[in-house]
């Protein structure tokens, strides 16, 4: 079952970069434009098989981190750390994704975290 949505932590990545990312991403969303939605905040949505992605990028959500979040359980991803994996492949940064489901008895703190030197949990903040 798909997660309700989608949020990941880029390092040192602008949103000119992702919403480049996320164009050539959802081919479905040709024509889509990010639009101000506060300080250093941009709206977009997106379009996946006829399902519309509402996402909201942050740059500086958490210092040196870039926040995407795909408010939508229509994304090509089936958790927060698959999407995550994904942006590194791309971007070639460390990214961060929820280790946990949210739920009741979850570490808030606890985080996937992905670079160079590979996979695993990490303390957030720290």
């Amino acid at each position: 079952m798909p997660t309700p949505d989608i949020e990941i932590y880029l390092q040192h990545t602008s949103a000119e970069s992702i919403l480049t990312w996320l164009a050539t991403r959802f081919p479905d969303s040709a024509g889509a434009r990010a639009r101000p939605a506060g300080k250093k905040q941009w709206r977009i949505v997106l379009e996946e098989q006829g399902q519309s992605i509402p996402v909201l990028i942050i740059e500086g959500a958490s210092p040196g981190f870039t926040s995407i979040w795909f408010n939508s359980g229509h994304t090509p991803w089936a958790d927060d750390i698959a999407c995550a994996r994904e942006a590194h492949a791309h971007f070639k940064t460390a990214v961060r994704a929820s280790a946990g489901s949210w739920q009741e008895g979850d570490d808030p703190d606890s985080w996937w975290h992905i670079d160079e030197h590979g996979e695993g949990l990490v303390h957030w903040p720290a």
